[in-house]
């Protein structure tokens, strides 16, 4: 039987959205018949056998990967500190994960188990992820996948690497080396790979465009029928706003939904669904008063589990989203597209979520930097009330396209 291995570290970790898309690996991998060895971060040394392979747990020396105890509770999260944070991250290249990366690449079980694999596949954020699979790759003689799920040093998620000329730097000769060097290169959106290509021109045949697709139960997500409601329309945001390297605040999106709101006789209620921290919620706090003014309500009841939210989303009248980043395009845009929802998208003009919205019939889209323009808008909240409104699946997002791009990757590698 063929084997392969795959290094992510956050597999298995709460929350993490890096999980879906290994996930999806695993069970393709699987289902062509590969021994899949799981390479993980955790609380401790560990190896279980799965139905698809083989997981392999490698202890991280800086609790920076932690387990459930055995009743399945979360270990409490370490309270946020910008100064350690800033400090770790420029003393360690690529991130402070490299330290478990490194540890992993030369573990006995994960030396043993890597053995005569097909490929080793690894995963970023974080990008030391790509460090210990290179590192691994190396020892063995293994064909190595780069899967970036965000770019590295093309609109990096770090802030230093927008400020510091040495840590880009730094960082860039680790890149370009791990880079060259992989037999295959996966990136999520067609933005991603016009940056990294334009940068790293020699890599450009072996890099190819892989995004993230809809979820696996697609088929419960069925539009509803659009029905009067007594309390007015629903319209539902997900997901944070503010990360650890997030810089997306609540009112780029709220304030011309307000506007819009001003100039269109309209009542009803602002769902943002998500683990808010205190930050976003003192932003959106300013914007409660002058919604209630114009008959809007703003609410934030906190997060749903993923099944819960992906059964609402087809129940509500209205999607919201808001993408500033320019290559990037959010998981959460997978999860609304086949709820036939209409869409409100906040973006940079041309970006890589503004150029799929202009094939979605259903997505009205607004500049994040454009001027105000409150007929689009009113648009967006006269097509919540449209039965009628026009709506598509693009095929490039199902399940079956994926895994043929992804079979075809492999395939390539395992004939050369």
């Amino acid at each position: 039987m063929n084997k392969a291995v795959v290094f992510a570290p956050f597999w298995r970790q709460a929350g993490h959205v890096g999980n879906l898309r290994v996930d999806r690996f695993v069970r393709w991998l699987a289902a062509d018949g590969y021994a899949v060895v799981m390479i993980r971060a955790g609380s401790a040394d560990g190896q279980r056998d799965e139905a698809w392979g083989t997981e392999i747990t490698v202890r991280d020396p800086m609790s920076l990967f932690r387990d459930a105890s055995p009743t399945g509770v979360q270990p409490p999260a370490r309270k946020p500190n910008k100064l350690r944070r800033a400090l770790s991250y420029r003393l360690f290249n690529p991130d402070p994960g490299v330290v478990w990366a490194r540890a992993a690449a030369r573990h006995p079980s994960v030396l043993d188990a890597a053995v005569g694999a097909a490929f080793i596949l690894s995963s970023n954020p974080p990008e030391s992820a790509h460090v210990g699979a290179w590192i691994l790759s190396q020892r063995l003689s293994l064909p190595h996948i780069v899967d970036m799920r965000d770019g590295w040093l093309d609109e990096p998620l770090k802030p230093y690497l927008r400020t510091s000329a040495f840590k880009r730097w730094q960082e860039g000769r680790l890149e370009t080396r791990i880079l060259r060097e992989a037999s295959a290169i996966q990136v999520t959106s067609d933005v991603w790979k016009e940056l990294l290509c334009k940068r790293l021109p020699e890599i450009a045949s072996k890099v190819t465009v892989l995004t993230n697709g809809y979820p696996e139960s697609i088929p419960e997500m069925v539009r509803t029928e659009n029905k009067p409601r007594d309390d007015g329309l629903v319209l539902v945001h997900t997901g944070r706003f503010l990360g650890s390297m997030q810089t997306r605040s609540p009112d780029i999106l709220l304030q011309p939904l307000l506007e819009g709101i001003k100039h269109k006789a309209s009542r009803g209620t602002i769902k943002l669904i998500g683990s808010l921290s205190a930050e976003e919620l003192k932003i959106i706090e300013r914007f409660v008063e002058p919604f209630a003014n114009q008959g809007w309500s703003v609410e934030c009841p906190g997060s749903l589990p993923r099944h819960d939210l992906l059964q609402l989303l087809p129940r509500v009248d209205g999607l919201l989203l808001l993408s500033e980043t320019f290559a990037a395009i959010p998981c959460k845009f997978f999860e609304y597209i086949p709820t036939g929802r209409p869409m409100m998208v906040v973006t940079d003009r041309n970006s890589a979520v503004w150029r799929i919205c202009e094939q979605l019939p259903q997505a009205i889209l607004v500049e994040t930097r454009g001027q105000q323009n409150n007929s689009t808008v009113q648009m967006f909240l006269s097509a919540v009330s449209n039965a009628d409104l026009k709506t598509a699946n693009p095929v490039e997002f199902t399940e079956d396209h994926l895994s043929k791009i992804f079979r075809r990757i492999i395939h390539k590698i395992s004939s050369g």
